[in-house]
């Protein structure tokens, strides 16, 4: 069985250094991506609600019915 040396460990522990760089780096990458999505869907919601408002009045309640 071979033996464990410092530098061995010193190596293992650069690429666990560099493999949590890049995992880093893509979890900020899909933040970024879900704060937008989130962004165009309030969009989205706020445009869908201006609309619902425009085209039917006071007639729909909280929760989207009719109320007639």
């Amino acid at each position: 069985m071979s033996e464990v040396t410092k530098e061995m460990l010193y190596e293992e522990m650069l690429k666990l250094d560099a493999r949590s760089q890049r995992t880093l780096e893509a979890l900020e990458e899909l933040v970024l991506f879900m704060k937008e999505t989130n962004r165009e869907l309030a969009e989205g919601r706020a445009k869908t609600e201006a609309l619902k408002k425009k085209l039917f009045g006071d007639r729909f309640g909280a929760s989207g019915a009719v109320l007639d």
